[in-house]
């Protein structure tokens, strides 16, 4: 039966999901400075691959060794999912104040570029200036660094919770009955 506490290998590993999401950002971004304009490129594509890719698999190395050390080699689906979300749990809060410091202090020119694209959208559609300033004012008062951590907060759980119903696959190992 379960008689440890899974926290000190989810914060382990929390830690490493963080940091290397942070790392893949930080290292695109030295490459793209540009990269954050909402196209599809390449470098993108390549980022979310290896941000994915790498982060499954840290949440399958500690879910394997929570099952092995603590669950006597036994995990169902549903609780390799809650220690991959447990897990996810740090993670998410981590990047989240990165992302705060990114938007806040490394790339603060982001929600400028942002705006700029969002009136040249909208003026490409016909929209008259008044209707482009109004639509402005409204998207400019959720443009902030503090905003996005909010809501970023919300897409890494989500990430990650795609993530975890992946990695579960791979780390499930149902007991076995002997009658």
């Amino acid at each position: 039966m379960e008689t440890k506490s899974g926290w000190p290998i989810a914060l382990k590993y929390g830690l490493m999901l963080a940091f290397s999401n942070i790392a893949f950002n930080l290292l695109f971004y030295i490459i793209n400075p540009n990269s954050m304009d909402g196209k599809f490129t390449f470098m993108g594509a390549l980022q979310f691959i290896l941000t994915a890719v790498v982060g499954i698999w840290i949440l399958i190395m500690g879910t394997k060794i929570r099952r092995d050390q603590d669950l006597d080699g036994n995990i169902t689906y549903g609780k390799s999912l809650g220690f991959m979300m447990q897990t996810s749990i740090p993670a998410a809060l981590i990047i989240s104040f990165y992302t705060y410091i990114f938007f806040a202090f490394i790339a603060p020119e982001f929600f400028e570029k942002m705006m700029e694209m969002q009136a040249n959208q909208l003026a490409e559609k016909g929209m008259s200036d008044e209707e482009i300033e109004q639509t402005m004012s409204i998207t400019k008062k959720f443009s902030n660094p503090l905003v996005m951590t909010i809501f970023g907060a919300f897409g890494v759980m989500f990430q990650m919770l795609i993530f975890s119903l992946i990695g579960s696959i791979f780390t499930k190992k149902e007991p076995k009955n002997i009658d």
